[in-house]
Formats: C-alpha cells, sequence, structure tokens
C-alpha cells in the first residue's frame, strides 16, 4: 500500500474514531451503565462503519472518492455489458475502452491468447516494443492462478526470464489472468500500485468478477470466429484448386494465389519468385505492396537473402523479427517479420511465396501452415504451366495434372507419433497416382492420440481436391481436445460448404487413451473398422451417422468401448474388402478377419504388410481397382 493511501486511510479511520467517541458521550447522559453505552456504541460502529467511512471520504478526501466512484461505474458497466455481447471483437471493444479509461495515465499491456501464443492486443503508454514482441506461448503460463500475481511470484513460475526482466523494466510489475475453460485465455500486464482502486474493496470485487467472466466469454466468442475463419480459409482454398484445374496461365494463376492469400492471410506484402535453373537466379513473377521499381528488377541467387535461403534448404523461413536476422534482404522498411515457402514439386524448388508484415511475430503456425497449402497448389500450378509449354493437348495437360500425387502424399502422416503403450502404423496404396483415401493421426498429449481414415466418393483430380480439403479440416481443429462427434460435426459443415457437389466422404474418427483405456468413436458412413479384443471377440466400429458433405448440420453419435492391453483396431477402406480375383470375388471381411487373428502377434507394421500382400496375392493384379487405405493401433 502508498505511503498517500495509509495516510488518507488512517486520516479517514482518526475522524470516525473522534466522532464515535463524541457520540459515546453523549449517549452517557442517558444511561449510567458505561458497559451498555460501551457496547451500544461498539454495535453502531460496525452497522455503520461503512457508510460512515464513505461519507467521510466524500466530504474530506472528495478526489479519492470520486475517483473510486467513476471507476466502480465503469466496472459495474462493463460487467452489465459483457453479459449481452456475443461477438469476439464487441468483448474486446469493451474491455479496451474500459482499461483505457481505467488506467488512463499508467501504462498497460493486454494480451490474448492466438494460436498458442499471447500476443499484444491492446497497450498504452509503452515505448519499449521489445515487451511486445516476446514470444511468450500459453505453456510459460501453466499452473498461474486467477488472482494477481506480482513480479516476485512471477520469478517462481515458468515464465521465460526474459519477460520477467523487461516488465520489471517497464515498471509491470503484475500479471492479472482472464482465465478460459482449460487456459488463461488472455491476462493483464499492469502496475497495481498504480491503480487507485486497488484496495477498494467493492471495485476490486467487480473487477475479479470481470476477470473471470470476460476469459470466458472472450475464449467462446473467439472460437465462433475462429471456425468461421478456418471455414471461409476452406472455401479460397477450394478457389484456388478450381483456378488451378481451369487456367494454365501462370502469372494469372500466381496473381490471383496472392490476391487469396491477402484475403485469408492480411499481409502487407507478398511476392512470388520462380527459379530460373539456367542462370541460377529467383525472379519475380507477381507482386503485391511492393515498390514497382525495386520489385521488378530484383534477382536473387541461391543463399541471398531468406528467399534465397529457402531454395539452399527447401525449408520454410519464419522470421517474427527481420531485424534481429542475418539474412533478411529488406525491401520495405515497414516490414517487420517475414515467412518465406518453398515451392516444391517433384524434390525440386520451383520458386518461394514470400510474405510480410508489419506486426512482429505475425506467422503463426496455423497461418504458416495454410500458407504452405497455398504454396503447393501454386507449385502444382507452376509445374502444370511449365508441361502445358511442352503439351498441346488438353489431355496430355490433364494427366501430367495428376502426376502431382506425391504432393498429396507428403500430406499424409509418414512419421507417426509415440504415444506411450501404443504400436501404430498406417498405409495408402493409390489405384491411380492420386487418391480419393486420406488418413490422420493426431497425438493430443503422451497418452492420447486421434484416429481418422476416410474415402472420398468419386475420382481424379476433384476427389483428391476433396481430400486435401477434408484432411485440412481435421487438422485446423487438432488444438482444441473435443469429442469426436464434434469433430465429425464440424468437418461435415466445412466440406457442405467447400466442397463440389456429389463429391462426399465416408469417414471414421476415434480418441484412444491408454491412460482411460478408452475408446471414443463416431463412424459417418464409413466401413466399420474391427476392434479384434484379446479374449478373440470381434466388435464392429459402427455408430455415428451418415457420410460427410451431404447435409449441413448433421447431428452424429459417438461410443465409447473398454481398450485394453492386447487389443487391436484395424480401420481400412473398401479396397481391402473389394478386391477382387480373377473369378470376381471378393476378398471381403471374412478374410480380413481370419489374417488380424492368426497374426495378431506380429507387430503393426508387419501385419500391415502381411494384409497388404495377402490383397495382392488374391487379386492378382499390377493396378488395384481402388485405393488401399490401412490404419493399425495395438494397444502393448
Amino acid at each position: 500500500m502508498s505511503t498517500r493511501k495509509i495516510l488518507e486511510t488512517v486520516f479517514v479511520y482518526t475522524i470516525a474514531l473522534i466522532l464515535f467517541v463524541v457520540f459515546d458521550l453523549l449517549l452517557n447522559r442517558f444511561t449510567e451503565s458505561p458497559f451498555l453505552t460501551f457496547t451500544v456504541t461498539i454495535i453502531l460502529l460496525l452497522l455503520f462503519q461503512p457508510y460512515l467511512l464513505r461519507f467521510l471520504k466524500k466530504i474530506l478526501l472528495p478526489k479519492t472518492y470520486f475517483l473510486t466512484t467513476k471507476a466502480q461505474r465503469i466496472l459495474e458497466k462493463l460487467n452489465n455489458d459483457l453479459n449481452h455481447a456475443t461477438h469476439f471483437n464487441e468483448v474486446a471493444s469493451l474491455l479496451y475502452q474500459a482499461f483505457d479509461e481505467l488506467f488512463s495515465e499508467q501504462a498497460f499491456i493486454f494480451y490474448i491468447v492466438e494460436e498458442d501464443k499471447y500476443y499484444p492486443a491492446h497497450y498504452h503508454n509503452v515505448t519499449d516494443k521489445e515487451l511486445l514482441a516476446f514470444d511468450l506461448k500459453s505453456e510459460h503460463l501453466e499452473g498461474i492462478p486467477l488472482q494477481t500475481l506480482h513480479i516476485k511470484k512471477l520469478e517462481k513460475t515458468q515464465l521465460p526470464r526474459e519477460f520477467i526482466r523487461i516488465a520489471h523494466e517497464n515498471n509491470l510489475n503484475s500479471l492479472f489472468a482472464f482465465r478460459g475453460h482449460n487456459q488463461i485465455f488472455a491476462f493483464l500486464l499492469i502496475n497495481p500500485e498504480q491503480i487507485f482502486f486497488f484496495h477498494e474493496a467493492e471495485a476490486w470485487k467487480i473487477f475479479e468478477k470481470i476477470q473471470k467472466k470476460a476469459g470466458l466469454i472472450l475464449e467462446n466468442t473467439a472460437l465462433i470466429v475462429d471456425l468461421r475463419n478456418r471455414n471461409y480459409q476452406m472455401r479460397k482454398l477450394l478457389e484456388v484448386g478450381h483456378k488451378i484445374l481451369s487456367s494454365f496461365d501462370i502469372k494469372q494463376i500466381l496473381d490471383f494465389i496472392l490476391s487469396v492469400s491477402r484475403q485469408v492471410a492480411h499481409y502487407d506484402a507478398a511476392a512470388i519468385f520462380l527459379f530460373d535453373e539456367h542462370s541460377g537466379e529467383l525472379k519475380n513473377i507477381s507482386y503485391d505492396g511492393y515498390d514497382p521499381a525495386i520489385i521488378e528488377n530484383l534477382h536473387l541467387k541461391i543463399g541471398e537473402g531468406s528467399i534465397g535461403w529457402v531454395v539452399a534448404n527447401k525449408t520454410i523461413d519464419v522470421i517474427d523479427d527481420v531485424r534481429k536476422s542475418d539474412h533478411y534482404y529488406r525491401l520495405r522498411d515497414e516490414t517487420l517479420s517475414q515467412c518465406a515457402i518453398p515451392l516444391i514439386f517433384d524434390e525440386k524448388v520451383l520458386g518461394v511465396i514470400c510474405l510480410e508484415s508489419d506486426r512482429l511475430s505475425f506467422f503463426n503456425e496455423h497461418l504458416v501452415e495454410l500458407l504452405q497449402l497455398f504454396g503447393q497448389m501454386a507449385a502444382i500450378a507452376i509445374h502444370n504451366a511449365n508441361q502445358f509449354k511442352v503439351m498441346l493437348e488438353k489431355q496430355a495437360l490433364e494427366h501430367e495434372l495428376i502426376n502431382a500425387g506425391h504432393i498429396q502424399k507428403a500430406l499424409l502422416v509418414q512419421r507417426f507419433p509415440r504415444i506411450k503403450g501404443l504400436d501404430i502404423s498406417a498405409v495408402n496404396i493409390p489405384s491411380k497416382i492420386v487418391s480419393g483415401d486420406l488418413y490422420d493421426i493426431i497425438q493430443y498429449d503422451e497418452f492420447t492420440v486421434g484416429l481418422a481414415i476416410g474415402d472420398v466418393s468419386g475420382k481424379g483430380a476433384p476427389a483428391a481436391i476433396t481430400m486435401a480439403l477434408a484432411l485440412a479440416g481435421l487438422r485446423s481443429q487438432r488444438q482444441f481436445f473435443m469429442t469426436s462427434c464434434d469433430i465429425v460435426y464440424r468437418l461435415n459443415n466445412l466440406l457442405y460448404e467447400s466442397s463440389v457437389e456429389g463429391n462426399y466422404v465416408s469417414f471414421f474418427y476415434a480418441l484412444v487413451s491408454t491412460q482411460k483405456k478408452k475408446i471414443i468413436f463416431t463412424n459417418a458412413g464409413h466401413n466399420p473398422p474391427i476392434l479384434l479384443k484379446n479374449d478373440g471377440q470381434i466388435v464392429w466400429l459402427k455408430d455415428g451417422g451418415i457420410v460427410l458433405g451431404f447435409q449441413p448440420d448433421i447431428q452424429f453419435k459417438q461410443q465409447e468401448l473398454e481398450f485394453e492391453h492386447g487389443d487391436i483396431i484395424l480401420m481400412y477402406t473398401d479396397g481391402i474388402t473389394e478386391a477382387m480375383n480373377a473369378l470376381e470375388e471378393e476378398f471381403g471381411e471374412e478374410r480380413l478377419i481370419n489374417l488380424l487373428k492368426e497374426n495378431r502377434h506380429l507387430p503393426v507394421y508387419e501385419l500391415r504388410q502381411k494384409i497388404i500382400e495377402a490383397v495382392q496375392n488374391f487379386s492378382r493384379k499390377r493396378e488395384h481397382d481402388d485405393d488401399i487405405t490401412l490404419v493399425l493401433c495395438k494397444f502393448e
């Protein structure tokens, strides 16, 4: 408590004590019992103390009373307005406005989480920009309580030492958490000693109530905004896919990709450079936001600048602060962060797409993943355009378009996560060069994994694009630990809005936990996976609903089963069971179950190979009639 606050409190209480002594003397005139006088005085003191203190503060300390009353009115209004706010921007705006009024004379920063990182959503009187750009992840705040934490207590947490040092140097020594359902969704960094109502019980009680309420409302409304944005992004991704299929003008396609990227990524400048094998230089083809006099005459060599570095290393380069980068090539004075993505086809770098932002640490994990998808489509477009120069017939070009199947294969998980107690393996064998099947394996924690498998109706490029959309839509939800039916529900709505009419997806998703020894699954019209129990019992995983992308807002069911040591889950597409031999006999489910039982003792990789070999020996065909996909999971 500040010296001024102590003096004000002592002064007010002294006046109050004098008044009650006078009252005690007056009361003695009407009674001869000192004990009764003392008792009545004490009772009246306890009953009227708050009102008397408030009255005395108003008379003796009018400025303090006015500021406290004003703060309480602002907090009460904010608390009431939050009850009626339904949109994220509306909630955030109410908080920003209230903070500006309450803390108009001191510095503060209000951080909000986005893609597992906290960014400075709103701040005031902060001059040290390093504090704003600091890379702070949600894991750093694990275990922090709802109440305020002083800098000395923060030093005992997981917060980075550098963050604490910079906060201390800026005299921002306390953190006020705004907690959501499972994490701190936002927090206020400020010096509470400069908050005049910090020690006023009534006003602070309202502020703590706002902390609890605002955190939950921000998180709930942010999830809605996030889902809308992802749905919008998937629609834009589909537009790019259609553009690639309908046009072979490389300049037109790349301009279109930059235009769509601006709509979903909101960059400040962007350019696409193509690599010229003859000259060994990177030449600009399409750009937005740069000075034409600089960008049009720019020729970079391999290893030169961030763009040349990406070509040399064949990997993405994300620079959170270009001022601290050794290989950044400056084209704009305003740029603070950059993301450069290689355009790779058939293991060759065809070019680089480079995006710049005037915000520090702008390119988060989700945005980079989305830009990767645009980059992969740009690589396909560049490849197709190059082939178009050689091939005169569209039929030949269509064949080359399908030749982009290895890019699609790269979208599938190649390295399986290590989950304690689980042995996992999967494989996808296209019947043509591209596949309409998909699978995914998503790790949530050391004990829990999500297993997905699906089959897109139709063949060729449209089915392959729908497969990529379904996979991207599934992965966009991996940061949220939801029930299986919720994940399938959201994916269904996304595919209904984004996919080509007539392309539907049979889909199965299961959450497997070795800690709880449970399987929670939802089957959306897919071939029922087989659960082989340790005692030899077969359980078909059927419950769920209809295929995805057919109707919106379908309510899917989920079922929960025990998953014990020795149990095996076999997920497959109909390319396995419907494989035919020369006599037009299907391989069938019975052969598959017998094969599973006979080889259950093998590791899942060897078991997987046994099944593939059995199907190939049965059909005796060089090319399969349908895509083959298997996912195996064994609880060891």
